[in-house]
């Protein structure tokens, strides 16, 4: 059985190839029971790419390949297993029910030709065997858990009937269904206004305090960083350059690209921040 001191998942190694080029290369981390892990990076870090890989969606929608490393999942009260070795009809259980993921546009993630109904209840009932209308009232329960107003008009529309921050808000009553034990969520107020940003993070402390889940926070912004992570994973070039507690990367980063990343954040009467990251004097990190 899992022990309850081991950390949930642990990324050993992590290497991922799309062909000849290494998007994710020699990866490690931890993820503890309860915490929210930031791993923060630009466009092109790997970041993402480390996200789709714990579910091992990379294989099935970018023709990634993991080609070494470990993925541990220690569920409680039940045997570790490795994701990265295990096979696909295994693996259809485990997304939904143990990891779950919101994507970052829900545009595209949600299916236009079918009812917020009709995607919701499927994703409950592929891994619950209850009726249609018990699944119906599961899914109309988590709509009220992400603050949908009027539930019950909104679960009977299509994507495209419903705002951005609304649709955000069904891929996290989607995601969070079966209460899985890991959540990522991969950048999921990119496509939102400052306002609805606030909502979103905000929800989504606010259900990961309810249900104990684990949140794994994919960004670029070091802002949303401060504002959700307990520890927090840097990545630049495919590689992981720093990781500690939220606390030491802000008061003591040690790699010029954390450093850079830092400067970055808009800071009140500032025009530090008018930069970006890649435009700051980096040094490469060691091979």
């Amino acid at each position: 059985m899992s022990d309850s001191a081991l950390p949930l998942l642990e990324v050993n190694n992590l290497t991922v190839k799309f062909g000849d080029f290494t998007a994710v290369d020699d990866v490690s981390f931890q993820l503890n029971a309860g915490e929210t892990l930031a791993i923060v990076g630009e466009s092109g870090s790997g970041k993402t790419v480390t996200a789709l890989s714990l579910m091992r969606l990379v294989e099935l929608s970018s023709r990634g390949r993991i080609t070494s490393g470990e993925i541990l999942l220690n569920p409680p009260n039940e045997i570790p297993m490795d994701l990265a070795d295990l096979p696909e009809d295994k693996l259809r259980k485990i997304r939904g029910e143990l990891i779950s993921m919101i994507f970052q546009e829900p545009l595209t993630a949600l299916n236009p030709v079918f009812s917020v109904q009709s995607q919701l209840v499927e994703a409950i009932r592929s891994h619950r065997d209850i009726s249609k209308a018990s699944a119906i009232e599961m899914a109309l329960d988590m709509m009220r858990k992400v603050r949908i107003p009027d539930p019950e008009q909104r679960l009977k529309r299509f994507p495209h009937e419903l705002s951005g921050g609304m649709r955000q808000r069904v891929m996290i009553a989607q995601a969070l269904a079966l209460n899985p034990q890991i959540l990522i969520a991969d950048e999921p107020t990119t496509a939102l206004d400052v306002t609805i940003q606030a909502q979103i993070l905000g929800l989504i402390k606010d259900l990961q305090e309810q249900t104990g889940s684990a949140v794994i926070m994919i960004t670029h912004d070091m802002g949303v960083v401060a504002q959700v992570a307990d520890r927090v994973v840097v990545m630049r070039q495919s590689k992981v350059v720093e990781q500690g507690p939220v606390e030491q990367i802000f008061d003591d980063p040690q790699h010029p690209y954390t450093k850079a990343l830092l400067a970055a954040v808009p800071r009140l009467g500032s025009m530090a921040d008018k930069d970006a990251p890649e435009k700051f004097p980096l040094v490469e990190q060691d091979a």
